[in-house]
C-alpha cells in the first residue's frame, strides 16, 4: 500500500481540486478522501504539492533501434518520468525505421520492460520512401498506435490521399510533419534569423502552412483523422481553424520550444536551438499560445529529440543535427507561459 497524504489532488476528467489523501494498491488508487488512515502503509508527505494523473507525450523520440548513442527507450522512459509522463508515444524514424511488424514487435519487447507506457507509431511509408504505404493493418494489430513519416514530409499529394483513406478505413489516424522541401531553405533556422544573421536561405513559413494547407484540405475530402505535429507560424494556427470550421477532422500539437522561445535563442544556445521546424517569430509564439487557449491547438507534445553532444557541438552550424530534449521541461514551460 502506498498512501500520500495532504497534496492537492486535481483530477481534470472528474473536476477534482482538492487538498485530500490517495491510497494507492498495487499500483492502482483504490481510494480518495479528506483523510485516510492505513496502518502500514508507505506514506508521502505531499503537503504543497500537487498530486495529477501521469502526463501524456504523443510525440518523442527515443532513438532505439539503432541510434542509442544519442538515447534509447530505457534512457527516455527516465526522462519521461522525471518530467511527471507516465505514457508516451515514439516516433518512427529510428535505424532501421518502424516500417515493418518484425521491428516494431523488437521495439516494443524493449519498451515493455519500462514502469512507464512507452507506445510507438508506425511509418506511413516504407522506409520513408514517400511512395509505398507501409501495411497498416498488419502493423495495427501488432500493437502500433498510429502513423507518421515524421520528420520526412510528405510531398506526394497521392501518397497523402492514399494514407488517409486507408487510416479511414482502419478508425486510425496519420501524423504529418509540415515543411515542404520545395519551398525551404536550410532547415532549423527560421528564414528571418537565416538572412538576416547566418546570411542563408532558412526555413520558410510559407513551407509549413502551404503543406498543411493542402493536406487539412485531402483530410476535409476524404474525411480522414489528420494530426498536424508541431505547427510553429500564426498563419498555420489559421490553417487548422478554417479545416476545423469547415468540419475537417483535424487536430494539432505544438512544442514547449514553440510556445516558449524565438528565434533569437539560436544567438545565445547555437546548435542547441536548432530543430525542424524551426523557433519562429514573436508573433508566431504568441498566435500558438491564443491557438491553445482557444482549442484550436489541442495537443501539448515536446518533440523530445535528444542527440550526442559531440554531434551538436561542430564548427559549422548547419551541420548540426536539429533537435532537443524536452520531457523534462515541458511541464514547467507550460506553467510558467500557459498559466
Amino acid at each position: 500500500m502506498l498512501l500520500i497524504k495532504n497534496g492537492r489532488v486535481m483530477d481534470p476528467k472528474s473536476g477534482l481540486d482538492q487538498v485530500c489523501d490517495v491510497l494507492v494498491q498495487d499500483g492502482k488508487i483504490i481510494k480518495i478522501a479528506p483523510e485516510i488512515t492505513e496502518e502500514g502503509a508507505e506514506t508521502i508527505n505531499a503537503t504543497g504539492l500537487v498530486v495529477a494523473p501521469g502526463l501524456v507525450d504523443i510525440h518523442v523520440h527515443f532513438r532505439e533501434p539503432g541510434q542509442t548513442h544519442k538515447e534509447d527507450i530505457h534512457t527516455g522512459a527516465l526522462a519521461a518520468a522525471a518530467g511527471g509522463f507516465t505514457t508516451v508515444v515514439m516516433m518512427a524514424n529510428t535505424s532501421p525505421t518502424i516500417s515493418d511488424v518484425e521491428t516494431l514487435q523488437a521495439v516494443l519487447q524493449s519498451a515493455a520492460k519500462e514502469k512507464i507506457n512507452v507506445k510507438t507509431v508506425a511509418t506511413i511509408t516504407k522506409n520513408f520512401n514517400g511512395k509505398n504505404l507501409t501495411d497498416f493493418k498488419a502493423l495495427l494489430e501488432a500493437g502500433a498506435v498510429g502513423f507518421s513519416d515524421d520528420g520526412i514530409p510528405l510531398e506526394s499529394s497521392k501518397i497523402v490521399k492514399e494514407a488517409m483513406e486507408e487510416a479511414k478505413k482502419l478508425n486510425t489516424f496519420i501524423s504529418l510533419h509540415e515543411e515542404d522541401p520545395g519551398l525551404n531553405g536550410v532547415l532549423g533556422f527560421n528564414e528571418n534569423i537565416a538572412r538576416e544573421h547566418f546570411h542563408i536561405c532558412g526555413a520558410t513559413g510559407v513551407a509549413e502552412y502551404a503543406m498543411m494547407a493542402r493536406d487539412v484540405m485531402i483530410a476535409y475530402a476524404t474525411k480522414a483523422h489528420v494530426h498536424i505535429q508541431h505547427l510553429s507560424k500564426e498563419e498555420s494556427v489559421k490553417v487548422v481553424e478554417f479545416a476545423q470550421g469547415l468540419g475537417a477532422e483535424v487536430t494539432a500539437e505544438v512544442a514547449p520550444q514553440h510556445f516558449s522561445k524565438t528565434e533569437a535563442l539560436l544567438l545565445t544556445q547555437g546548435s542547441n536551438a536548432k530543430m525542424n521546424p524551426p523557433l519562429r517569430l514573436e508573433s508566431d509564439r504568441r498566435a500558438v499560445i491564443e491557438g491553445l487557449k482557444s482549442g484550436v491547438i489541442t495537443v501539448i507534445a515536446t518533440d523530445h529529440a535528444p542527440h550526442h553532444v559531440d554531434e551538436k557541438n561542430v564548427e559549422d552550424i548547419t551541420k548540426a543535427p536539429s533537435g532537443m530534449t524536452g520531457l523534462e521541461t515541458s511541464l514547467s514551460l507550460g506553467l510558467t507561459y500557459l498559466v
